[in-house]
């Protein structure tokens, strides 16, 4: 997946660069769309089902778990995060705090300025094949 092609497709979207970095807003066709360098915790009735919140953060913020508690609630968040020295010397701690918090891991720009974390509640528990209705108890199917 292009990240580029899924920040397109939606209609809503809030832009919040708490890192200072304008290279990633840039290489990511994002500087039409208005930033918001602060980011406090708001009433989640400001953003609809819908609505995609990209937050650009440092690193750090992830193992102090302070960006956790301001943006709890939203369904649909695209977070990316810098690829600095402090991602790279605990990739693996940023990384496991992440998908902890339920966000799936897409890799980095293609630029590796960032690192990319998804987290859509619509595409959070997708259901496997064999889950419907046609297969569910049905005995025709059983022997396979």
């Amino acid at each position: 997946m292009r990240i580029t092609e899924y920040i397109k497709n939606k209609n809503d979207i809030r832009l919040f660069n708490l890192s200072g970095n304008q290279k990633i807003i840039d290489d990511l066709e994002l500087s039409k769309l208005p930033v918001k360098s602060i980011y406090s915790k708001i009433d989640n009735k400001n953003f609809s089902d819908s609505c995609l919140v990209i937050i650009i953060i440092n690193s750090n913020l992830i193992l102090d778990g302070s960006i956790f508690k301001s943006i709890v609630g939203l369904n649909n968040i695209l977070v990316l995060i810098v690829f600095d020295s402090f991602f790279i010397q605990h990739e693996t701690e940023c990384k496991d705090t992440m998908i902890s918090h339920g966000y799936r891991y897409f890799g980095n720009t293609a630029n590796d300025k960032a690192v990319i974390f998804i987290y859509d509640i619509t595409k959070y528990k997708e259901n496997p094949d064999w889950l419907n209705s046609d297969n569910w108890a049905n005995p025709e199917l059983w022997e396979k």
